[in-house]
């Protein structure tokens, strides 16, 4: 007999709102961006903007490391979605952003994810009719009247910040169960051990993998990828 498995899936929503523009943060799976990805031109990365603001943090007593940015992405958007390079990085919450401004709403795709130890967001806008003649692979420039550099820039510098108060308000209501997660390009290792949030980055491959050993005797688990037996159970699983 055929059964037929219902599943109930959880939305994250996040709201903000800054200046006369209001933001809706709703949560993709992997599969929804991938469909929607293909529907979308990519905007140009500011690759001087990500320099100086990144320079800038330094001096910054808030600054969050890459664990305390994983739990804080995970406390408000759900768990990492699994479409990355696991080399280069170790999560990605992709988003669908939809912009409120006076002369209306615009739909965009934001991926928030980790690359060589530092944080990005991928920005792509979705063409909401089939339209011939784009090429959704080519990097354009922001669309001035949508949403425009320097509202992009302003709008990273602002979530960056709200990621960083988030953390440290919400710091003794995260789950505090120990973990630990690899980037091999750069041989850096974050998580949380014994009350406290690293990141650690080795020069030498040797004292990386040592560093990895010794977290795993420890009984430290790596949660790059996620347990089998809880995909498993998902799949399985039936709500009645």
């Amino acid at each position: 007999m055929q059964q037929v498995v219902k599943q109930i899936k959880e939305r994250r929503k996040l709201q903000l709102q800054r200046q006369d523009i209001k933001y809706e943060l709703w949560r993709l799976d992997d599969t929804e961006f991938r469909k929607l990805r293909r529907k979308s031109l990519p905007i140009k990365d500011d690759s001087r903007f990500y320099m100086n603001f990144y320079l800038s943090e330094r001096n910054n007593k808030n600054k969050l490391n890459l664990a305390e940015l994983f739990v804080s992405l995970t406390d408000l958007l759900g768990d990492s979605g699994d479409w990355i390079d696991d080399w280069k990085g170790s999560f990605s919450f992709p988003v669908l952003l939809v912009l409120e401004k006076e002369q209306g709403n615009f739909f965009y795709l934001m991926d928030i994810y980790d690359n060589r130890g530092t944080l990005y967001f991928s920005i792509y806008r979705v063409l909401e009719s089939d339209v011939e003649g784009y090429d959704h692979q080519m990097a354009r420039e922001p669309f001035e009247l949508e949403f425009s550099r320097q509202e992009i820039n302003y709008f990273i510098s602002y979530f960056y910040g709200y990621l960083e108060g988030h953390f440290h308000s919400r710091k003794s209501l995260i789950s505090s169960e120990q973990f630990f997660k690899t980037i091999g390009s750069n041989h850096i290792i974050y998580g949380y051990q014994d009350g406290k949030y690293f990141e650690e980055c080795y020069e030498a491959q040797e004292a990386y993998q040592a560093a990895i050993e010794h977290l795993e005797s420890m009984g430290i688990c790596s949660n790059t990828s996620q347990d089998v037996n809880s995909i498993l159970q998902t799949i399985t699983s039936e709500i009645v």
